[in-house]
């Protein structure tokens, strides 16, 4: 019996250490950053999340625009993180926050890009969607159709492009708002 309570304590201190970390966090960004991070120990730290409402170490809330559950951590949490988070080994910690770290950067970069592949079967192409999107209104900033002639090179062409999506749209940007073309954009006879 007492291993079941160390092993709860346990989880219940790891999720209060991720909220301890990165603030309120919804749901499925627990659940990645534990799978990353923590794998095995996954269902035993999320069957964990009624307990700790329970004992008030966190609360949960619905986020109005995508119904999705959000996690805050109380102080009572606050306290269990700070006071048992020396307990969880070094290494998790750090696998812990550098995955947190790495998918809230890319949840707020998606929230202002949109990239997704379209086919037409009839025409026998595939086409990359890149839309950059205003973060306060939602508005189209800007909107890309590429060709590709295959799902696979779409893909690879998406990966790609998100992975450096900040440098490719102020590259594009430059070009229209501040005439700003790069010595390798320029033709051989503008530099003669």
């Amino acid at each position: 019996m007492e291993k079941d309570t160390n092993e709860r304590i346990d989880a219940c201190v790891y999720f209060c250490f991720i909220l301890d970390s990165f603030g309120e966090l919804s749901e499925s960004v627990i659940g990645e950053i534990i799978l990353s991070a923590a794998q095995s120990d996954y269902f035993e730290v999320m069957g964990n999340v009624g307990f700790m409402l329970e004992k008030k170490l966190i609360e949960e809330k619905k986020d109005p625009k995508t119904g999705e559950t959000i996690y805050t951590l109380l102080e009572e949490g606050r306290r269990l993180a700070n006071d048992l988070g020396s307990h969880i080994s070094p290494f998790l910690k750090e696998e812990t926050l550098q995955t947190g770290k790495e998918l809230l950067k890319r949840n707020k970069r998606e929230r202002s890009i949109r990239c997704d592949i379209s086919s037409d079967p009839n025409k026998n192409r595939y086409d990359l969607n890149i839309r950059f999107l205003n973060e306060m209104n939602g508005d189209t900033i800007l909107e890309m159709k590429m060709y590709a002639p295959t799902r696979k090179k779409a893909e690879e062409m998406r990966d790609r492009f998100l992975s450096k999506p900040s440098f490719i749209i102020t590259r594009i940007m430059n070009m229209f708002l501040k005439d700003d073309f790069f010595m390798f954009d320029r033709l051989p006879e503008d530099n003669i």
